[in-house]
């Protein structure tokens, strides 16, 4: 008798293990396919006028490298939007692959994600007194994104909901050098067939950019990302911005 209960036990602990594995495994594909893994953080948006509204576009490449050995690579276009010259909510759609050893790696999908990222504070001369630079100011901001990768392996399709805290620094007065770290938290949220449990990671993303480049509105990042969970590897990227300004600024 107990030797069948410890039996029982030992089954139930083994698949107690799959399941928790298998979940694991759907959270990491998960937050690596949507735009929140996939791409490359950039920085909070430069404030402007209140009087106007401005409409930006992007572009952005990442590479996810060390991931289980499989690197992954995406592309994607957004379209955002600055309302009053602070706050941005934005769109963006894209592709992801990965570079092929088996079938399982050579997968390919499309992303579609949305983001709102508000400002919180902006400061000057505390900054620029410790910096050396009159121009100096740092920004600290909330965002909120949600992400959608569909079909991304048979009967999977990954959801994610994130939450972040970005903070920046710009300097310089020509050409804005702006510095900015992205921590954050992130959820995959069950849409697909695998019935696995929602699950929680902690990722963090750095990075650089020039502002204002050869064009009041041009602006490019380099970025580098990470998520603290298992072979998740280190996402890099780089992104560019271009917003319409109005006609006379």
């Amino acid at each position: 008798m107990i030797g069948r209960i410890m039996v029982a036990a030992a089954l139930v602990s083994l698949s107690a293990t799959r399941l928790s594995a298998q979940g694991r495994e759907v959270h990491i594909l998960s937050v690596q396919a949507t735009p929140i893994g996939a791409l490359p953080p950039i920085a909070l948006p430069m404030p402007a006028s209140r009087n106007h509204h401005y409409w930006g576009f992007r572009l952005q490449s990442g590479r996810r490298t060390g991931g289980g050995g499989v690197n992954l690579n995406a592309v994607a276009a957004g379209v955002d939007l600055q309302y009053k010259g602070g706050s941005t909510f934005g769109v963006t759609a894209g592709r992801q692959s990965g570079e092929c050893r088996t079938e399982r790696d050579c997968s390919t999908h499309s992303l579609f994600g949305a983001r709102a990222r508000v400002n919180l504070f902006t400061g000057g001369p505390t900054i620029a007194s410790v910096i050396g630079d009159a121009t100096a100011t740092s920004t600290i901001g909330t965002e909120v994104g949600i992400g959608f990768a569909p079909h991304l392996l048979p009967g999977l399709s990954a959801c994610t909901v994130d939450f972040g805290m970005p903070f920046s620094i710009a300097m310089l007065e020509r050409v804005r050098l702006v510095s900015y770290v992205t921590p954050g938290i992130v959820w995959d949220v069950d849409c697909s067939d695998e019935g696995a449990p929602s699950r929680a990671s902690f990722l963090t993303g750095m990075g650089f950019g020039l502002q204002q480049l050869a064009h009041r509105g041009f602006d490019v990042y380099v970025g580098v990302q990470k998520v603290f969970l298992g072979q998740t590897g280190y996402q890099f990227g780089i992104s560019a911005t271009y917003v319409l300004l109005p006609w006379g600024r």
